[in-house]
């Protein structure tokens, strides 16, 4: 047998474990057909080599090994899928705070922080609602770069009406002494109304309607 035909049998087939395994056994199968052909046949005065045979043997035997270590990583992969989707279901009914644009008003309340970085010398924020038309301006908004400030919104628009409970959506514009810009961060605090895992991923549905990856969620209560 030379190098190519083991090679040959060495290739397996298939897209998973099972496959794999069920081709390394078929090739396993007919490399020992193809060997005890050619001892059979060999010429007795010019012996082939065993040690080919015996390095071809334990080739096979590594690649085995192989393919079963694999085969029980995607086990294990999805048994822990299992335990992270199960472990999420803790949340449900939980507070979690989240980065977002998107805010909720109840009674003169929202539920909008925000948190501005260093140097900053003036805040401003503009409300808007679903479409993006902006309903109110606020200025002269808290600057401390030490804290999370809640947003001092209390649900009136700019000639002083009362605004409807609902989503509204916030722009924050900082800038430092020099009148350049900076990078604010916003959030929002909501309920947990269910959990989903897809792809290695829990998601949680949020009763504002939102839809975020567990992974975004900064602290819950």
């Amino acid at each position: 047998m030379d190098a190519v035909g083991s090679n040959s049998l060495l290739n397996t087939s298939g897209t998973n474990s099972s496959s794999s395994l069920s081709s390394l056994s078929e090739d396993y199968e007919r490399f020992l057909t193809l060997l005890t052909a050619q001892i059979q046949y060999q010429d007795p005065l010019e012996p082939m080599d065993s040690t080919q045979f015996v390095t071809q043997l334990a080739q096979l035997s590594q690649v085995e090994q192989a393919v079963a270590t694999n085969d029980n990583l995607e086990q294990l992969g999805t048994k822990v899928g299992s335990l992270v989707s199960v472990s999420g279901a803790d949340m449900i009914g939980r507070d979690v705070t989240i980065p977002s644009a998107q805010f909720g008003l109840e009674n003169g309340v929202t539920d909008a922080t925000y948190r501005v970085p260093e140097l900053t010398s003036s805040l401003s924020a503009q409300i808007l609602d679903e479409n993006g038309n902006v309903i109110r301006s606020l200025t002269d908004l808290p600057v401390d770069p030490t804290q999370v400030h809640t947003l001092p919104w209390d649900g009136l628009d700019e000639s002083g009406g009362v605004l409807l409970d609902g989503e509204y959506f916030l722009s924050l514009t900082a800038l430092d002494a020099a009148g350049n810009p900076l990078q604010t961060s916003s959030f929002r605090t909501a309920r947990v109304q269910e959990v989903l895992f897809n792809e290695g991923v829990n998601y949680f549905n949020l009763d504002s309607g939102q839809q975020v990856e567990s992974s975004v969620v900064l602290s819950a209560s």
